[in-house]
This record gives structure tokens, C-alpha cells and sequence, in this order.
């Protein structure tokens, strides 16, 4: 499995015969004039090939950019997977759109993917994903407060925010990660806006001095990490 981090929350999650891209966001939507990011995407929409799928976790313009999701879709053919009120934004073909709902479980292209909750009240039904395939699994957070269901969360790789404000903080991420004990765990959701600002530094240091044997991976911008 490789995992590929662009920004924010948007990755790209790849498996023997599948790419999975989470939560795509590169531009402000237009007239979007009240938050202003503290960077930008390193990547251009145009360039980001090879895509299979595409998940969303909610509504939110920074995890769902709808201009750049339908350029992808439709270039690449990728079905988009996510909760009907998202999908009813897109203009792409419906053969392109997957539905999702909590509790739901299915396969795409072999990988299995079982879709749980998130705790966003910004969101109307904030989604979190767990991806596994030949005895590998990740789990992908979204926007979602510390919650008691993650301690029913099993998986290899945990992606999580650690930003505060409307989601986790560094140390409710530290938290979950200990509920979770996964084997690596990857920040996210921080530093792109002033209202999210955390030190990633001071979360892989938190990881590494508890008791746990997680390998915290913090990536920058482009980077990307190889479970194997």
C-alpha cells in the first residue's frame, strides 16, 4: 500500500490494481472569500492521473472540490464514492457515482471498503472510510471530533486530523491513535488555514515517548510513504 499525502486531507491511496483519491480539494470555490489559506496546493488537477476512485467524507469545500472532483472523474473515468447529498452536487454520469451510507460495506476493484461515521456537526453526514486489500488496511478520519467508535476501529494505517477547531486536536489525535494502536499513523487537516494551525512535530514527539509501538509518519506536501 502507498499513500500518497497532496495537502490538508486530501490523499492518494493506492493498491495492487486500484488508486483511491480522499477528500480532493485544490482550489477555494468561487466568492469563497472567508477563509484564506496559509498555503496552496502543490499539485494542479490536470496533472493527477491514473485515479480508479474517488471519496468523499462530507460537504465541506475544503474536502469536497467539486470543480476538480469532476475534472478527475471524468478524465479518468474514476466512479466518485460518497453520500448521496454529495453526489447529487456532481455533474458527472450516474454510472460514475457510488453511494455511500454508514454501516455500508462493498468492494471496488478487490479493495474492501466499509464506510463508518465521523462526528462534524458542520456536516450533514460526515463519512470516515477503512480500505483493505491482501491483509492491508487504512483508515481515513475525515473531519470528525474523538470518538468512542474508534475503539472498534482495527487497521494498519490511521489518518487523522489534528488541527482543532471543529475536529481533533493534537492531543485528542494522540488519544484516538492510542484507542486505535495502529501501525502507522498519519496527521492531517492542519497548517492550510489559520484556524488549524498545530505542530505535527509535537504530535509524532507525543506518539513516540507513550507506550505505544505506532510509527507516527508525517509527511509533507507531495510526499508519500510505503507500508512495505
Amino acid at each position: 500500500m502507498k499513500v500518497q499525502f497532496f495537502w490538508h486531507s486530501f490523499f492518494r491511496i493506492s493498491f495492487q490494481g486500484a488508486s483511491f483519491l480522499v477528500d480532493p480539494f485544490i482550489e477555494l470555490p468561487e466568492g469563497e472569500n472567508t477563509f484564506k489559506p496559509c498555503m496552496k496546493c502543490p499539485s494542479d488537477a490536470s496533472k493527477i492521473k491514473a485515479v480508479d476512485f474517488i471519496c468523499i467524507s462530507n460537504e465541506q469545500f475544503d474536502h469536497f472540490d467539486r470543480k476538480t472532483v469532476e475534472l478527475i472523474s471524468r478524465r479518468n473515468r474514476a466512479t466518485v464514492v460518497g453520500h448521496e447529498s454529495v453526489l447529487n452536487e456532481l455533474d458527472i454520469p450516474q454510472n460514475l457515482k457510488h453511494p455511500a451510507m454508514i454501516g455500508d460495506a462493498f468492494s471496488l476493484c478487490d479493495v474492501k471498503i466499509e464506510i463508518n461515521n465521523a462526528h462534524y456537526p458542520n456536516s450533514f453526514y460526515p463519512l470516515s472510510y477503512r480500505f483493505s486489500k491482501d491483509g492491508e488496511s487504512l483508515f481515513f478520519a475525515g473531519n470528525t471530533d474523538l470518538m468512542d467508535a474508534f475503539s472498534e476501529i482495527k487497521t494498519d494505517v490511521a489518518i487523522l486530523p489534528i488541527g482543532g477547531s471543529s475536529t481533533m486536536d493534537v492531543i485528542d489525535a494522540v488519544r484516538a491513535t492510542k484507542t486505535m494502536k495502529p501501525k502507522y499513523v498519519i496527521p492531517m487537516h492542519y497548517n492550510s488555514f489559520p484556524t488549524i494551525m498545530a505542530d505535527p512535530d509535537d504530535f509524532r514527539s507525543r506518539i513516540e515517548k507513550s507506550i505505544l509501538k505506532t510509527i507516527p509518519v508525517v509527511l509533507k506536501p507531495g510526499q508519500d510513504f510505503r507500508t512495505k
